[in-house]
């Protein structure tokens, strides 16, 4: 009983192991959506702008931190033998006696030492509007650097995109090439059983196996590129996907020509972010300004004063009081860097108005493209099946002796070709949906 325990026990263990290396080599299957997925989750540049993101996000957390008080620590040491400071020293430390009223010694004191540490606490009050400014434009700074993040999504998402159609051409090329392998086979075959009943020539045979090897040659090329697009879209995703395959794609996506040139205008993040920095600029110019107007704060101090060595109180006090600036640069320089973001401004204006209509432009070509595509498929599908039924008729007047093999060969050529424009053009016509996506910054639509 215990050796056939013992033998079950070893085949259960390695028939978990052979379901288990079975499972690690089926290659798994990514879709479209997946592909997307990943990489707006984990594609470095976007954790790279997200860092942005947080940056301006401290940057704001800190232009608030302006309204609070400001804590001063100062540990001062001085010697001296200026009759002033001496007095000064003195009276501070409480040290001061009868004979310090003498003139000669009130003229000509000996060197004197004193360490002041001092406690200040400072808290503005009105610094011409500067704080305020400060809070707004850091605000804009943050909702540009989120809106730039979002065109940086869309612009990683569109690559992927585009990555994952240049393994779909190239896994269809490689499908066209190995049907064109098989065809080729076929006629080879013919032309040598011709060749060997005396009913072709041996040109024949050599013309079948050269386009043959023309037909592995693109097969293997297909295949080499078919790995170089995974491993880009492994890049994108910051995954290691190998070995993986995609899901087939539709002929073409359907879509709604008028509402992407409606929703373009209103949802681009990078127009957003240039608003966004049109109004910054404004609020530049109230910071900028504001070192021309009064500036009004509060201040509370408390030193100690002691001969021999810091924190030593042999003499404190307590000063408290309000300070008023009002200071004007003579040079003009504050108006000039004022009217400097004047022209910053007018500059970004310009700039928003050509975006505007680069953006609509973008649209209509993304639409002109996909047209274009849906013509081409069309085509390409139509030349594939007369294309087919030339083959067809080709290879049966071959058998009979009625054409030449060069003959077979060019409606073979003409058909591998339009298949492989069929398939060109598929991807094309998703190429101009992706287009028409970042155009229009619509990618949640697929996801």
């Amino acid at each position: 009983m215990r050796p056939i325990i013992l033998l079950l026990f070893w085949f259960i263990l390695f028939l978990f192991q052979t379901l288990s290396s079975y499972s690690q080599t089926v290659a798994q299957t990514i879709s479209l959506k997946e592909a997307l997925r990943l990489a707006k989750e984990r594609n470095l540049e976007l954790k790279a702008q997200e860092r942005f993101v947080q940056a301006s996000q401290l940057e704001k957390e800190s232009a608030k931190g302006a309204y609070f008080p400001v804590f001063r620590f100062e540990e001062t040491y001085a010697k001296t033998d200026l009759p002033a400071n001496v007095f000064f020293y003195k009276l501070n430390q409480g040290k001061m006696e009868a004979k310090d009223f003498e003139v000669k010694r009130l003229n000509s004191p000996s060197s004197y030492e004193n360490f002041e540490t001092k406690f200040v606490l400072e808290l503005p009050i009105w610094l011409g509007g500067k704080i305020q400014a400060l809070n707004k434009l850091s605000e804009l700074r943050l909702l540009s650097t989120e809106s730039l993040k979002l065109r940086k999504t869309d612009e990683i998402l569109f690559e992927t995109y585009l990555a994952y159609l240049w393994i779909f051409l190239n896994k269809q090329a490689v499908k066209v090439a190995e049907t064109s392998i098989a065809e080729a086979e076929e006629h080879l075959r013919v032309a040598q059983a011709r060749y060997r009943a005396g009913l072709a020539l041996e040109a024949d045979v050599y013309r079948a196996e050269v386009y043959l090897a023309k037909a592995k040659e693109s097969r293997d090329v297909a295949v080499n590129n078919l790995n170089l697009a995974k491993r880009r879209l492994e890049v994108l995703v910051n995954t290691k996907l190998s070995p993986f395959d995609i899901e087939e794609l539709q002929a073409c996506p359907t879509i709604e020509e008028e509402k992407y040139m409606q929703i373009a205008l209103k949802k681009r993040p990078d127009l957003k972010a240039l608003d966004y920095e049109i109004k910054a600029l404004d609020e530049q110019r109230k910071v900028v300004l504001s070192d021309n107007l009064p500036q009004i704060s509060g201040f509370v101090e408390y030193s100690m004063n002691g001969k021999n060595y810091p924190f030593e109180n042999q003499g404190d006090g307590y000063t408290a009081g309000i300070k008023f600036v009002w200071r004007f640069d003579t040079g003009l320089t504050v108006l000039k860097k004022a009217s400097a973001t004047v022209e910053q401004k007018s500059a970004l204006l310009e700039r928003y108005k050509y975006l505007q209509d680069n953006i609509a432009l973008e649209v209509e070509s993304a639409i002109s493209d996909y047209r274009n595509a849906l013509t081409k498929l069309r085509s390409a599908e139509e030349r594939v099946k007369h294309a087919k039924e030339v083959v067809r008729v080709m290879q049966t007047r071959y058998s009979a002796g009625l054409v030449r093999m060069v003959d077979l060969l060019d409606a073979q050529t003409q058909l591998d070709l339009a298949r492989f424009e069929r398939i060109e053009a598929i991807k094309a016509c998703h190429e101009a949906f992706a287009k028409l996506l970042f155009a229009s910054s619509s990618f949640e639509e697929l996801l």
